[in-house]
């Protein structure tokens, strides 16, 4: 019983770190894309580009080896948790689904691991702007093979479903299942559940428009319209309306405190 709690305490402190990680930075995207706005900063609001901007500085540097750190050591939580099933989803086909979706989840947080070494290795051609320019060459090419159409559609689609998983993890509150808050105040409580709605509603919506134009620019065959998180915002300013970006970054800068409170009240083992 001894080891088993050290093990969990061990994988417990791996999910904390990505969460804190995950956290710091969507809450300063956030704070770029509300900069961006009121012009006292050209753009940048885009995980990549967030990095590259640190990777100017010898504390951002060390800041961007958390990140990357902290996004690894989720990974390796995911994978725990698909495999040792703490949560108790079962081997049935809804339990296998559910851990395969577990792990699938950690897509993204491989992604930002990846831009962090790219960011320290000078590499990728990642703009502090926010500018996609390395996505749509990465587009462009996958468009001239028959493959990369097939893949290219296939991120479209994914990052749309994940979209959707947002608004449905929200609604259902299924984050109240690794969290243990059940002897927090009320007005704590309150105030996480708040965090949790208008963050997930503002990286779905983000989401959603990055699948969307992933959709597009495979059955364009135009990597042009390829967008990423900067440029999502930079659509819902220019065609939705200027106070749905400020709502949308008021969400992501809330995602990312909710993310905080997420890794300070994280359950590991549903105990």
């Amino acid at each position: 019983m001894r080891n088993s709690k050290k093990k969990t305490s061990v994988v417990r402190y791996l999910a904390i770190w990505g969460c804190i990680s995950t956290g710091i930075l969507y809450a300063a995207i956030g704070v770029i894309a509300i900069l961006s706005f009121l012009k006292l900063k050209k753009g940048g609001a885009d995980e990549a580009s967030f990095l590259v901007f640190l990777d100017k500085f010898i504390v951002g540097k060390l800041f961007i080896w958390v990140i990357m750190l902290g996004m690894v050591c989720y990974i390796i939580w995911r994978i725990y948790e698909t495999i040792n099933d703490p949560y108790g989803y079962g081997k049935d086909l809804k339990g296998v689904a559910r851990r395969i979706g577990t792990a699938l989840s950690s897509f993204a947080d491989g992604l930002i691991a990846y831009s962090a070494i790219q960011a320290l290795l000078g590499i990728g051609g990642i703009l502090e702007t926010g500018q996609p320019t390395a996505e749509r060459e990465m587009a462009g090419k996958m468009l001239r093979e028959n493959w990369g159409n097939w893949v290219l559609m296939l991120m479209g689609i994914i990052t749309s479903v994940t979209a959707i998983v947002q608004f449905i993890y929200t609604i259902s509150k299924g984050y109240l299942e690794r969290m243990n808050i059940g002897r927090l105040d009320q007005w704590k409580k309150t105030g996480i559940h708040v965090l949790a709605w208008a963050g997930h509603f503002a990286r779905g919506i983000i989401l959603g428009i990055i699948g969307f134009f992933f959709i597009k620019a495979t059955l364009s065959k135009n990597a042009q319209y390829v967008v990423n998180t900067d440029k999502a915002f930079d659509f819902i300013g220019d065609d939705v309306g200027h106070l749905w970006f400020i709502v949308v970054a008021i969400g992501t800068i809330c995602y990312g405190l909710f993310m905080l409170a997420f890794g300070a009240y994280y359950d590991a083992d549903k105990d």
